[in-house]
């Protein structure tokens, strides 16, 4: 088995540490940052290392990775991903075993399921997502890459999610509902009629409440 490097040394990475030494009896190399970025050389008791050091030191063949990137900026969530696959790493997934993940599911990698999750049969998963604990993902739904899921989201059969969404404590998708790009749906709210990309949902049922900056995305605080 490869060692494992995490991209991220905030309180996302640590919960991916936990994780895969627990769940996984994975070994950690490794955090990995941003050079501008880097503000300790220790984490968890483990190296933290630049990122321009960890591509002379960690070979692709023979290292895995995990992005624990959250989600204050979506699109750096994307940025962070597509810089590791051009860079030829292999990303994992880390899927908690108190999740239930059907069989005739299609999961890509680099998602983090955690405990509690259910993820139905003909569910399919893009990369680079996280679905924080007890959402659940009714069947034959569509999820596509970079999205964040807060805990208790529940998405109806057949709904379709684009990439980069941002979406809130129990918020609730309804069957056959397509939630556009880049949208920020609040906690709790209702969404009953499709989205459109660039926007804010909040209610019940939801309205748009206003826009995202086309500049620089879905960012949440």
């Amino acid at each position: 088995m490869h060692d494992l490097v995490i991209f991220g040394a905030g309180e996302l990475g640590g919960m991916a540490r936990q994780y895969a030494v627990e769940d996984h009896g994975r070994n950690i190399a490794a955090f990995v940052v941003d050079a501008s970025f880097k503000k300790q050389d220790v984490f968890h008791d483990i190296p933290v290392v630049s990122w321009p050091d960890m591509r002379q030191r960690f070979n692709p063949a023979d290292t895995d990775f995990f992005i624990a990137v959250g989600y204050r900026s979506m699109r750096r969530r994307r940025e962070v991903y597509e810089n590791v696959q051009q860079a030829g790493y292999s990303c994992i997934n880390l899927v908690s075993p108190a999740s239930y993940v059907s069989e005739t599911s299609h999961i890509g990698e680099n998602n983090m399921i955690f405990p509690g999750v259910v993820v139905e049969p003909g569910v399919f998963l893009g990369n680079n997502n996280v679905l924080w604990s007890n959402t659940t993902i009714c069947h034959d739904s569509v999820i596509g890459d970079h999205n964040f899921f807060a805990a208790n989201v529940t998405l109806g059969g057949r709904v379709r999610i684009g990439d980069s969404n941002f979406i809130g404590f129990s918020a609730t998708v309804l069957q056959d509902i397509a939630v556009g790009d880049e949208t920020l749906i609040g906690a709790q709210a209702l969404i009953h009629r499709p989205t459109d990309s660039l926007r804010q949902y909040w209610g019940v049922p939801a309205k748009e409440r206003g826009t995202i900056d086309p500049v620089h995305g879905v960012c949440v605080e």
